[in-house]
């Protein structure tokens, strides 16, 4: 097999790869990911603060708006796969005063104003 044609198949088996949302261990990731399955049995269950932090820790931030408590998990992944999609979002949890819940779902970024973990931390 010629050079080109290894390259090429290389090339190829990492495009496809990048579709299966394979892991790399040259991904960066940082943060706390919530699986859609998971927010949607927290929220059909009527989970309580404990359960949450139970089953996937504490917050990232934690404030009050409008009288509720607001819970907010960022996550952030940047895949090292050329083609692979990267991903920016945060979970919010939404608390009555007495600590029932009445809202989670998901929002797009939160790591930062301009939504790249990596600038962020180089102070960006």
């Amino acid at each position: 097999m010629n050079k080109t044609t290894l390259i090429a198949a290389a090339a190829f088996s990492l495009t496809l790869l990048a579709g299966c949302n394979v892991r790399t261990p040259l991904d960066y990731e940082t943060g706390v990911y919530i699986a859609p399955e998971t927010l949607q049995q927290l929220k059909s269950s009527g989970a309580t603060q404990d359960e949450v932090v139970k089953q996937v820790g504490h917050p990232n931030s934690k404030s009050e708006l409008s009288g509720k408590e607001v819970w907010k998990y960022d996550y952030s992944l940047i895949t090292a796969l050329p083609g692979a999609y990267n991903k920016n979002e945060s979970t919010v949890f939404e608390w009555s005063k007495a600590g029932k819940l009445l809202d989670a779902y998901k929002t797009n970024g939160g790591a930062g104003a301009n939504g790249n973990p990596l600038l962020k931390a180089a102070g960006n």
